[in-house]
């Protein structure tokens, strides 16, 4: 489909260019998974905040009004370092990662309303499900995930000629 949303370089531009991101030294690297955070792994000693974006996706295939429809989910991780048994410096961060959060949603928001971005007529800005880590979710780190779903139509057409 023309005009496909790349969640991935979406999320490495929002943290690119986002103000906080770059005062605060946010890198966006992949994942797969929340249990295989490789791109974190590879970068902890150099960088302290991290926004990690999930390299897999969950998809659903439904019949919708009218016609199929694939549903992505895009799931995104906001981090940053903190001190060991600092409850301040903890709760500081965990408000830095939600700011950011906010922001990149703020900023889907404007491009897909106001500027009508064709790559996000389909993305769910309006309906985010995010989840705060618990304090001893990460040693060392705070913040949290969220998810953004993408519903794209999908030509299920069926053609003769692909069978026997």
């Amino acid at each position: 489909m023309e005009n496909r949303l790349d969640a991935i370089a979406k999320i490495k531009w929002l943290a690119e260019h986002n103000r906080i991101c770059q005062e605060n030294g946010f890198k966006a690297v992949l994942a797969s998974g929340p249990e295989n955070l490789e791109g974190v792994m590879a970068q902890y000693r150099k960088t302290e905040n991290f926004i990690v974006i999930d390299d897999t996706s969950d998809n659903r295939l439904f019949c919708g009004k009218p016609g199929w429809f694939t549903r992505s989910t895009i799931t995104v991780w906001v981090l940053a370092a903190t001190h060991y048994n600092d409850g301040e410096d903890h709760n500081e961060k965990m408000s830095l990662c939600r700011k950011v959060f906010k922001q990149f949603i703020t900023r889907l928001l404007y491009e897909k309303q106001r500027e009508m971005r064709k790559e996000l007529v389909f993305l769910d800005v309006e309906n985010v499900l995010y989840k705060e880590l618990g304090r001893y979710s990460l040693n060392g780190a705070t913040g949290l995930y969220f998810m953004l779903e993408n519903e794209e139509p999908t030509d299920l057409t069926y053609k003769k000629d692909e069978w026997e």
